[in-house]
């Protein structure tokens, strides 16, 4: 496992507030336009998206951030390769961001994620709503251990923002 000294690990909670919906909440010692940049700028997203622990890379990490502009991601693990890509519908600095999220492996099943960045004195909260298609979708993404990976790689986050605000 990378090491890390995130300090708002506790702050990440997981709910499904309706059958098709994955809520994330997270709270970063950033300010939000820093944090919208860590989660929109190819050099910082390939630091921390999927970074889960030694091994994981972003070998691939496309981002036209533009609506109506693709994005395009490849998490290289131990055990192979998975890739992930979508389209921006709404592009709102540094406030909210909402995109759709497309597995390669089903590309079917598209999921349209809304990223809120709220300003909570000096620090900025996350909120991540993901819509499936389906109730069956959304389960089946919960049983990968999605909710643990995401809580991974915000500690990632978290760090590179730190590191960010050092620099």
């Amino acid at each position: 496992m990378i090491a890390s000294s995130a300090v708002n690990k506790d702050s990440f909670q997981v709910s499904t507030p309706s059958e098709q919906e994955v809520r994330m909440t997270r709270v970063f010692n950033a300010p939000r336009h820093l944090v919208f940049d860590a989660m929109t700028k190819p050099e910082h997203v390939k630091r921390w998206w999927g970074c889960l622990s030694e091994g994981y890379s972003v070998p691939v990490c496309e981002i036209d951030l533009r609506p109506g502009g693709a994005w395009r991601f490849v998490n290289r693990h131990p055990g192979g390769e998975f890739a992930f890509y979508g389209e921006y519908r709404e592009i709102s600095p540094p406030s909210r961001l909402v995109f759709t999220e497309i597995f390669e492996q089903y590309p079917d099943s598209v999921s349209v994620v809304t990223s809120v960045f709220t300003e909570e004195g000096g620090k900025t909260r996350m909120t991540v709503t993901v819509r499936y298609p389906s109730l069956e979708v959304r389960d089946i993404v919960l049983s990968t251990g999605m909710a643990e990976g995401a809580g991974i790689s915000y500690d990632r986050l978290e760090d590179l923002l730190a590191e960010l605000q050092r620099s």
